[in-house]
């Protein structure tokens, strides 16, 4: 009985799309952007409805901060991603002027801030 002889061919293996062309690639930038062109409407008599553009990318979601009169900033509302309209009627009251001021939130990162603008909700309304 003749048994069947083994042959071990070498394998040339090429590396297809592997090599460096010479091109640079550039870094991702992951830098988080102030949302832009933050506006604020009023909507109701103690209600209103804040806008901005979203130029940041890879973002997880806005903090909408918020102040009274002269106080202190305080995060009063956080939205998800890509979200660029949010509404504030909690714990407002007439004839007062609030600011409002937005950035971007990607884990325990913090964005710059937005532009900052103030609306005062004068009675009576409207």
């Amino acid at each position: 009985m003749k048994l069947p002889t083994l042959c071990f061919v070498p394998l040339l293996l090429a590396s297809v799309g592997c090599g460096n062309d010479g091109a640079t690639d550039s870094p991702i930038d992951l830098t988080l952007k102030a949302p832009t062109e933050l506006t604020v409407d009023r909507i109701g008599r103690t209600a209103v409805r804040l806008s901005w553009k979203d130029p940041a990318e890879r973002e997880e979601s806005f903090s909408i901060e918020r102040k009274m009169n002269q106080g202190l900033f305080v995060a009063r509302i956080f939205t998800t991603q890509n979200v660029t309209t949010a509404i504030d009627s909690v714990g407002l009251l007439a004839d007062s002027t609030y600011s409002y001021r937005v950035h971007a939130i990607r884990y325990s990162e913090r964005g710059e801030y937005s532009n900052v603008v103030s609306i005062r909700l004068t009675l009576p309304y409207p």
